[in-house]
């Protein structure tokens, strides 16, 4: 079996392999290697309204056409936890627009990490 900081890297690579460039170039297709079938992604609206979309919604959302590459994405790990073949991470997603505070859950199947939800409190920056 793998050591901790082993899965634990597994998982910062996929993310950032995935997740992050996925968000820097507006690609689905790199959120389809990691987001698993069954995912969620819970936020809140301007309202308070708990919302919840699946994959197919949120994957909708991106186009590699429609990317700004002006825009720089950083992403910081807070943590990332392992146990057996379960994972959970907290990262800052951050550009100019925007700050994400993102929480994932995470499996192993078929040696691959997935997120099969997360959680996410956006801020959005004002420009004076």
């Amino acid at each position: 079996m793998p050591e901790p900081d082993d899965e634990k890297n597994a998982i910062k690579n996929a993310i950032m392999t995935y997740y992050h460039e996925g968000h820097v170039k507006s690609d689905p297709e790199l959120y389809n290697e990691i987001l698993h079938d069954k995912w969620k992604f819970f936020f809140f609206d301007d309202n308070g309204n708990m919302l919840m979309i699946n994959k197919a919604d949120y994957l909708s959302w991106y186009d590699p056409k429609k990317a700004d590459s002006s825009l720089k994405w950083e992403t910081e790990f807070y943590y990332v936890d392992v146990t057996e073949n379960i994972g959970a991470a907290k990262i800052r997603l951050e550009c100019q627009n925007v700050c994400y505070i993102d929480y994932f859950n995470l499996v192993k199947t078929d040696n691959k990490w997935w997120i099969v939800n997360k959680l996410s409190h956006g801020v959005y920056k004002t420009t004076a």
